[in-house]
This record gives structure tokens, C-alpha cells and sequence, in this order.
């Protein structure tokens, strides 16, 4: 079968056949669990908030009124089930992995690292920004927090990470500025 747009396959799904559900949460699994790692930092538990996540996709498709609007829909739902994941399981993952665009692992490492620092409403933004590439309206709308907040955000994390990666930019090689690009 030929790949298809996402959004004509969530407006396929939107007209309630199980098989365009089955296709949606099929383009979009991927997407889910990694979202949910790098806000949980815990394979099992990002296993857990992504099929919940996936869950409600599956149940709710139909009620979303415009197939363009799926984006910042499914982020908020992938968020809001990490989050309840979190709460349930009561802990907070240490083990983080490589999973960024750096080249280096061990610079991934620094990376992710210095992002476990920040706490989890920066560290949120961050992520949505710079790995999901959102803009600062769309994890605003995703949050369901203001604009100016979400810049706000992002700007007490770039504070905040500064001074943890410096040593990682002027001393990594030219391969280190795609995670100076993407990191923060």
C-alpha cells in the first residue's frame, strides 16, 4: 500500500472505519513512544503512555472536527497520558539514552543529561520545541498554557542549560552543533 499523507489518513479515520483507525494509530505509533520516552525517560513506562495514548486516538478520532488540527491534538494527548503514566507509577526513570540527532553518544549523553536537570514543565517545552519541532503556539496549544508562557519557558531552559553544555560546544567537534541546534 503507498504511503499516505497523515492527514488523509486521520480524515479517512475520522469517518469512523476501524481499518483507517487501525492505519491512523498505526502512522502515528512511532511518534507517540518517542514523545512519551523523552518525557519519561523509561521504555516500559513510555510503552504504557504511548498505547494509552493511542488508545484514546482510537476511541475519539471521529469527534476531532478538522483532520489539520491532529498535530497539536495528538501531542496533547501523548503529553497528558505521559504525564498520568507518571503520576501512577510514582517514580521518576534515571537510566536516559542516545536517542537525539547528535552523532556522539556521549554527547547525546550530555545532552540528555543536562535536560533531566530542568524540571519537567521546562524540560516539556524543550522537548516540543526542539525534538518535536513545534512552534511556540502549537505546544501552547498543546499545553493548554499561553503563548507568551511557552517563550517564557523556553528562555529560563536556555538559562538553565547554558552553563551545563558550554563546555560540551567550544570543545566538541563541528558534528556537536547540530545538538547545539537541536539541544536547545
Amino acid at each position: 500500500m503507498p504511503h499516505r499523507p497523515l492527514v488523509e489518513v486521520v480524515e479517512a479515520a475520522r469517518g469512523g472505519d476501524p481499518d483507517e483507525r487501525d492505519a491512523l494509530i498505526e502512522a502515528v505509533w512511532p511518534d507517540a513512544y518517542r514523545l512519551a520516552y523523552t518525557i519519561l525517560r523509561d521504555k516500559h513506562a513510555a510503552e504504557d503512555a504511548a498505547q494509552e495514548a493511542c488508545i484514546v486516538i482510537y476511541r475519539s478520532v471521529e469527534t476531532l472536527r478538522r483532520a489539520d488540527a491532529f498535530r497539536t491534538w495528538f501531542y496533547r494527548i501523548v503529553v497528558r497520558e505521559a504525564g498520568a503514566v507518571k503520576r501512577r507509577r510514582g517514580e521518576i526513570a534515571e537510566a536516559l539514552e542516545a536517542t537525539t540527532h547528535a552523532s556522539d553518544r556521549e554527547t547525546a549523553i550530555d545532552v540528555w543529561r543536562a535536560l533531566a536537570t530542568l524540571p519537567e514543565n521546562l524540560r516539556i517545552v524543550v522537548i516540543l520545541r526542539h525534538f518535536e519541532e513545534l512552534s511556540s503556539r502549537e505546544i501552547a496549544s498543546v499545553l493548554r498554557i499561553p503563548d507568551g508562557t511557552v517563550r517564557f519557558r523556553l528562555m529560563v531552559a536556555r538559562r538553565k542549560l547554558q552553563p551545563l553544555l558550554r563546555d560540551l560546544w567550544s570543545t566538541a567537534p563541528a558534528a556537536t552543533s547540530e545538538v547545539h541546534t537541536h539541544a536547545i
